[in-house]
């Protein structure tokens, strides 16, 4: 640096670092007396030096102070402008956090203080809509861990008691209670005391055929179930238990009371970067566009109980959707992202959420 701007370093330092220091009044204070007093001091002595105690020397004091007047009015103008938005901005800051989101600062001048209330204003908004999504998403959580609770029992008093019931069975040699038994053990086992979210899709598979086979017994030769699973797809994981819902809708609601045999299929298919988990039934179906001949268990709690889930887990590019007509059956797709364990753990602590729309 040339050593001609040496100089200006401490003013430089005073002003970028000391003045920062103090508040703005005492800033201001400091301001006036550089500015007003000192001049009109200097002035003052120097007219009495010059003319002594004559008239001249009185008029010039007088026009001094009608001077510092003006000076010190508009010094207080300014400072009232500039303290009275910024105490009113501290004092909103102050209450919002201390908790009270619903506060705004709400300047409605056009200057630089007023930019920075509607910035502060604005990520104020912004953090009290992420808030409320956290709660919503929450008190989600909070609802269907309390379903699943209504449903749970001490699982050791039914095991042991269906076990004892398929013994009998084998005993009467009634193979078709005995395996729907064996099925419900199986079902239940997995349902109560596996506690993982994610399963693999043979395990949900297999929960599902103990499911039709428990079924069975009781509609009897009104359906028949065929898979169509790739065999490279059945390691890879979703969320447990999303099948059985849709399965429960089409031997509920599309079996026919005439004696027509149902074919139900099921199938797992690799789509990008997605996988696809088909029920199709053939069965009576339904209007889509009549919403008075749905039947409940389409429109009910367990399909959106597996659309809730698989938004809650993934985004609303994922999830459920069914398509029917009368006559032909009914159609529902699941579609989730293709997840092994490791890219699993990854989505889940990443939050890797895809968007799109809601199916």
């Amino acid at each position: 640096m040339p050593p001609e701007n040496n100089s200006f370093r401490p003013l430089e330092r005073f002003s970028l670092v000391g003045l920062r220091n103090l508040k703005i009044k005492n800033r201001l204070v400091i301001s006036c007396l550089i500015s007003t007093i000192l001049p009109l001091l200097f002035i003052c002595l120097y007219t009495f030096s010059l003319y002594g105690s004559s008239g001249q020397t009185g008029q010039i004091l007088v026009m001094a102070l009608l001077m510092m007047g003006v000076a010190l009015t508009m010094t207080l103008y300014t400072y009232m402008s500039i303290s009275h938005p910024i105490d009113h901005m501290i004092r909103i800051c102050q209450a919002i956090s201390d908790g009270d989101l619903e506060m705004r600062i709400q300047d409605q001048a056009n200057d630089e203080l007023s930019y920075l209330s509607d910035n502060i204003d604005g990520m104020v908004t912004e953090i009290q809509l992420l808030l409320e999504q956290q709660q919503a998403g929450e008190a989600k959580k909070r609802e269907l861990e309390l379903r699943m609770l209504q449903y749970q029992i001490n699982p050791h008093f039914l095991f042991n008691t269906l076990n004892t019931l398929r013994l009998v069975a084998q005993m009467n040699q009634d193979k078709i209670v005995s395996e729907g038994i064996c099925s419900l053990s199986e079902l239940l086992k997995n349902t109560l005391l596996n506690d993982r979210e994610f399963i693999t899709i043979q395990e949900e598979i297999d929960n599902l055929r103990h499911y039709f086979s428990i079924q069975a017994i009781r509609y009897a030769g009104s359906f028949h179930v065929s898979y169509e699973i790739e065999e490279e797809l059945s390691g890879y994981l979703l969320p447990k238990l999303i099948l059985q819902p849709l399965a429960e809708n089409s031997v509920l609601h599309g079996t026919y009371n005439d004696g027509t045999v149902m074919e139900i299929h099921v199938s797992c298919q690799r789509d990008r970067d997605d996988i696809l988990l088909v029920i199709r039934d053939e069965g009576k179906g339904f209007d889509m566009e009549d919403r008075s001949t749905h039947p409940k268990g389409l429109g009910g709690i367990g399909n959106r109980n597996v659309n809730d889930r698989i938004h809650l887990y993934f985004s609303d590019h994922y999830g459920l959707t069914i398509t029917s007509s009368p006559g032909k059956g009914t159609c529902c797709t699941i579609r989730i992202p293709a997840l092994d364990s490791d890219s699993m753990i990854q989505t889940m602590q990443g939050g890797i959420h895809v968007p799109g729309t809601d199916r």
